[in-house]
């Protein structure tokens, strides 16, 4: 599959060479842990001694015993099993509510989406700068892969609608919970506030222009046409193609049916993550409103519009623990702390996992339609 989709990945990412991506996402992946880990009493977050024993609240749990014989932090065996099943589930609800997406351009069967999407997943948490987001698309491109093959503008639009809608939804669901926080206590925190009003603006317009291409088709290719078309006529050619079947990408929206489905599965995905996220804060003895995991969620949302570094390091907790303070936690606990580190642990894990499955069945799905 790595030859494949080898140069049509060099081909769409010209302008900025990988190399250079990396450097940028590595970057910024130690800037934000350096700022969150200068902070953290590193002792007591890894200085002890992990066994399994029973937690305060008499579950069975994981603990972390310090040699002065206290334990740091805690974490029930219930909650790490709930939380791999919650993310089992939201695995399958990202894959079925693509289906929607490409279906009024192309019937792709869903166990060729679940492979692409699991790969497209892991690619996408684990490459910096959004470089992993290429590859849903390109792998539904390819001939010999069991479906119709979707060109690669048509995968890309359906991916921007997807970001988008994710995004507008959740900065929506962030400023519906803020509602709920006393003014007093958002005061003391502005940046939760301030994030929300950055992500609606960033989303809002993003959507806007999306609706204005799909409207604007023969225009926007016209002036693709004679702005390109001045530097290169072969070159403005294939970039309106790219752009004509970007915007068939975005014909589910002419279908309510198909946005129905649509936003009704992605309700659903992010009703389960943030439920989620406050069953397994729960696990590690961090007690707050179930609103509380909610708003760590969509915090969360609002910290990937940065470029993201490798396995969205630093980034994740940063933005994960920025409205703790709003729920009566405090962030730097070290319970707090390994309830972070253990949530990105879990995602990267169970994306890992998928995607090497998902790679695994897409090389011998394409070999045996070879033979």
């Amino acid at each position: 599959m790595a030859q494949t989709l080898a140069p049509a990945a060099a081909s769409t990412s010209k302008g900025v060479p990988n190399w250079l991506r990396w450097l940028i996402g590595i970057a910024i992946g130690v800037a934000f842990c350096w700022q969150s880990a200068r902070s953290w009493p590193l002792g007591q977050l890894f200085g002890g001694q992990l066994m399994l024993g029973r937690d305060a609240a008499g579950d069975e749990a994981i603990l972390l015993r310090l040699p002065a014989g206290a334990v740091a932090w805690s974490v029930a065996l219930w909650a790490i099993a709930a939380y791999l099943s919650c993310l089992t589930l939201i695995h399958w609800l990202r894959v079925l509510r693509w289906k929607p997406l490409l279906d009024p351009y192309a019937s792709v069967p869903i166990r060729v989406l679940n492979r692409v999407g699991a790969v497209g997943f892991m690619a996408t948490v684990l490459l910096p700068i959004r470089m992993g987001e290429l590859t849903r698309p390109l792998m539904l491109a390819r001939q010999g892969s069991g479906h119709v093959p979707v060109p690669v503008g048509a995968g890309l639009g359906t991916i921007a609608i997807e970001r988008v809608l994710d995004g507008l939804l959740v900065t929506g669901l962030l400023f519906v919970v803020l509602f709920e926080v006393h003014p007093d206590t958002l005061a003391r925190h502005p940046g939760v506030q301030q994030g929300a009003w950055a992500a609606a603006a960033v989303f809002g317009t993003a959507l806007g222009g999306l609706v204005a291409t799909l409207v604007a088709r023969d225009f926007t290719l016209r002036m693709t046409r004679l702005i390109l078309g001045a530097v290169s006529k072969n070159l403005a050619e294939k970039v309106v193609d790219l752009v004509t079947h970007f915007v068939d990408g975005l014909a589910f929206l002419k279908s309510p049916w198909h946005v129905l489905q649509f936003v009704g599965l992605t309700v659903v995905y992010w009703g389960i993550n943030g439920l989620g996220i406050w069953l397994f804060a729960r696990g590690f003895g961090v007690h707050m409103d179930v609103l509380g995991g909610y708003a760590m969620m969509a915090c969360l949302v609002v910290g990937m519009m940065i470029p993201n570094p490798p396995g969205s390091m630093g980034i994740f907790w940063n933005f994960l623990l920025l409205p703790a303070g709003l729920y009566g936690v405090n962030e730097d606990a070290p319970r707090t702390i390994a309830f972070a580190l253990g949530l990105w642990l879990a995602q990267t894990a169970q994306v890992t996992a998928f995607g090497a499955w998902g790679w695994w069945s897409d090389g011998r799905a394409r070999r045996r339609l070879a033979g």
